[in-house]
């Protein structure tokens, strides 16, 4: 599944806000094309196509759906761009940084954050909040998310890159639970964490040799867990104060720690929680080892179709812990986007492939193909054509919603392949989304540079201390002298340098 950001926007949001440029969203019914209805047909008919152009683009290389050539996604891109993309894959880690150090670059790349940001400010890649003017649909896209436009925008205003949206429903961590065995035994989904652990004392009585409440992400679920608390264990935007906080110093991760250490002495969690991998995981919730979970929410229909014998994962609301209600963390966005290579020599043409992908057309037949090859309209409704069984085969068939082939994505497309239980998962989350996303501001490098090593200290300590208080190797007695500890590594100067780049966003 699944790989914060801010800077200048005011100047780009307000050029958006008045330029004359087409949205960004989508109908779920039919589209078709047609010449401007002002337009007289002798006026239409002489509009001249755009220019034929070739650019080369490099992506990531999935197994799970290997680039195709004859991808038909790149064919509906050539019919509406008169661009013809040649897609390369990247062979390995390496692929990006070899690219760009051998000179031989490709106009476009499909990149991460921290790609943009290593590479950006390096000269590899083009600062494209100077060519906005050529691509009104990517300004229309960030007046309408300014939220993805500050996370995408240098301190200096560059833009080194162009996010991807739509497709972050898939990246959303989720609680889910056997809900035949809590059938079984006339048990109900716990509302709390303190129903969380009475629920796993007595699913533990049950299934004496499980550990009903599984993980698999070790310290790191904690930022998943903490929305409840009312925080992020981590530095973060509080909204409430609009400040930087530092989430591990609030009395609610205090708690949170003090209900896993419970679960871990009583073995309600299994005993290899801080370092499982997926293999293991898996093994929990196939074998009846394990009866609630968090995970990726794509991860209930793929344990469904393994489960026998009536089994059955069903979507489960979070329990509140200190926030009063019980939240997930807001991880729906996307870290994948493009990038332009400074090299190019075919910016036109890269420009306005950008601006298709950004267009409301553009979302839509990059999210569900074309009528009569990719899906059929059955009373005013799509349907994907029978090729298209789940999700991932629209990926692997058709190249929709790969690497570099999107910049919006109407994700209903792939709503419309899912059955019952998923769409229900995919409803009922968004009810419980926290509203802080867990992002910082982006740095200067003096200002990242300044404080590497004491992060790095900080870190270190948080790891091994909350580790260690967890598995009853150090007492919650302990707790105000870790406190007191992080804050001699120097926790403010972190807030000092996140909060200059904060107020630094803010004022622009």
């Amino acid at each position: 599944m699944k790989k914060a950001t801010y800077g200048t926007v005011g100047v780009i949001l307000t050029t958006a806000l008045l330029a004359g440029c087409s949205g960004t969203g989508t109908k779920t019914g039919t589209q078709t094309d047609s010449p401007n209805s002002s337009m007289s047909p002798s006026t239409a008919a002489t509009v001249k196509p755009p220019e034929a152009a070739t650019i080369r683009l490099l992506t990531e290389n999935q197994p799970a759906w290997p680039i195709k050539k004859d991808w038909p996604v790149w064919k509906w891109v050539k019919e509406k761009t008169n661009i013809t993309v040649q897609q390369e894959a990247q062979t390995g880690p390496e692929s990006m940084a070899l690219s760009i150090a051998s000179g031989d670059m490709p106009d476009l790349f499909a990149v991460y954050t921290f790609d943009a940001q290593k590479y950006g400010p390096q000269g590899a890649f083009l600062d494209l909040s100077k060519h906005l003017d050529k691509m009104p649909n990517v300004k229309s896209f960030l007046a309408a998310k300014p939220d993805i436009a500050r996370r995408m925008t240098s301190p200096g205003g560059e833009m080194y890159m162009l996010y991807n949206d739509g497709a972050g429903a898939g990246n959303q961590g989720v609680w889910f639970y056997r809900d035949d065995i809590f059938k079984k035994h006339s048990l109900q989904e716990p509302k709390t964490w303190d129903e969380l652990y009475e629920t796993a004392k007595k699913l533990k009585q049950l299934y004496p040799d499980s550990y009903p409440f599984v993980f698999r992400h070790g310290l790191a679920t904690l930022g998943s867990f903490g929305p409840s608390f009312g925080i992020y264990p981590s530095f973060y935007e509080d909204k409430a104060s609009g400040k930087i906080k530092y989430g591990v110093t609030d009395p609610g991760f205090k708690s949170l720690v003090e209900y896993l250490n419970k679960f871990y002495k009583e073995g309600l969690i299994p005993p290899e929680w801080l370092s499982m991998d997926y293999k293991a995981w898996s093994q929990y919730v196939l074998n009846n080892k394990s009866f609630m979970t968090f995970q990726f929410i794509g991860q209930i229909e793929i344990m469904n179709t393994q489960l026998q014998n009536g089994a059955h994962l069903k979507f489960m609301a979070p329990p509140a812990g200190t926030a009063g209600k019980g939240y997930i963390a807001k991880s729906d966005f996307e870290e994948l986007g493009f990038a332009v290579s400074s090299k190019t020599k075919n910016l036109d043409a890269v420009l306005r492939y950008l601006d298709f992908a950004y267009s409301k057309e553009g979302k839509d037949i990059l999210s569900w193909g074309k009528e009569g090859e990719t899906y059929t309209v059955e009373n005013g409704k799509r349907k994907l054509m029978p090729l298209f069984k789940e999700p991932n085969d629209l990926r692997k068939e058709a190249g929709i919603m790969t690497a570099g082939t999107y910049g919006l994505l109407d994700y209903s497309s792939l709503m419309s392949l899912f059955n019952d239980n998923e769409r229900y998962s995919y409803q009922e989350v968004t009810k419980y989304q926290f509203t802080t996303p867990n992002t910082l501001p982006q740095l200067k490098a003096d200002e990242k540079s300044s404080i590497t090593t004491v992060s790095e200290q900080i870190t270190k300590y948080y790891e091994t201390s909350v580790a260690k208080f967890i598995l009853g190797e150090t007492p919650m007695t302990q707790w105000d002298a870790f406190i007191s500890e992080l804050n001699k590594l120097g926790t403010q100067k972190l807030i000092d340098v996140y909060q200059t780049g904060l107020d630094r966003l803010k004022a622009k």
